[in-house]
């Protein structure tokens, strides 16, 4: 009997064994199938790939630059730190297209569930341009060099005055008259900031020249329709809502058929005086 009882107890035994050892083949085999399933199944890999704030760079050179492909798994090139990991943020790429796009001031590249990774583009906006020895080269609000070029640039203005000593894409450029470059940063990015802001034709497509001076005053240059006008201006906290007016005043042709003229905007007064001595006027 206690025969009996020992095999019976060692069979049962077996079968228990047995059976933890099928569970665990198909749990493994589950985990597997999992597994394929995540890398396998299209609604984990990219199907779309936004670009946002992108103006004046061709999407596919952010895309290229950034090494992404459609249909890729979602997981390939995510992280950086582990904060970005959770993020979902692609830091090598992003990284990556600063040092290769230098029009590309930030750039934040994230997945968005199920299937998409987002570009959230932040441009550096060219303000004028400046005269090299063998070409031109643009630059921004923050002085940094947006693009070297062999022929001049369309539509942005020259800024005189200056002598770049040392540039590179990307940097900010080192120049003797530091006070000039300043002076004219000041005020092409009110006026940027006045295009934005207010409604009608940029200002920025129509200023030839930025000439800023000794004594703080700057000299902008500006040519609409038949008009040639010297706007004088200041590094004054009003220039923005100065700039707004001046917009105001072109955009209903307030002095439209009063010729060509300066128009100054420093002080409490702004005036128009045209080159003819026979009109005149104040705000």
């Amino acid at each position: 009997m206690d025969y009996l009882k020992q095999k019976k107890q060692h069979n049962s035994h077996a079968k228990t064994k047995q059976s933890k050892h099928y569970r665990l083949i198909i749990i493994m085999m589950c985990l597997v199938l999992l597994f394929l399933l995540f890398f396998l199944l299209p609604v984990f890999h990219i199907q779309t790939i936004e670009i946002k704030n992108a103006d004046f760079i061709a999407p596919e050179k952010l895309i290229q630059s950034a090494g992404i492909n459609q249909n890729q798994h979602f997981l390939q090139g995510m992280g950086g730190t582990l904060s970005d990991f959770f993020n979902g943020r692609y830091k090598k790429a992003e990284q990556q297209v600063i040092r290769d796009i230098p029009q590309v001031a930030d750039i934040t590249i994230s997945y968005s569930f199920p299937n998409k990774i987002v570009f959230d583009v932040k441009e550096r906006i060219a303000i004028g341009w400046v005269k090299i020895p063998d070409g031109f080269c643009t630059i921004d609000g923050q002085g940094v060099v947006v693009e070297i070029l062999d022929q001049e640039p369309q539509n942005l203005p020259i800024i005189e005055g200056i002598t770049i000593t040392n540039l590179a894409l990307g940097k900010r450029v080192e120049v003797e008259q530091r006070e000039y470059l300043e002076n004219a940063m000041f005020a092409m990015s009110a006026l940027i900031e006045a295009d934005l802001d207010f409604g009608g034709e940029k200002l920025l497509y129509h200023i030839d020249v930025i000439e800023p001076t000794i004594n703080n005053n700057i000299y902008l240059r500006l040519n609409i329709e038949d008009q040639e006008l010297l706007i004088i201006c200041d590094n004054s906290r009003e220039l923005k809502s100065n700039f707004m007016w001046l917009k105001q005043v072109l955009n209903t042709k307030v002095i439209a058929d009063k010729g060509s003229g300066m128009i100054d905007l420093r002080g409490k007064t702004r005036t128009f005086k045209p080159d003819t001595n026979t009109n005149g006027g104040k705000e």
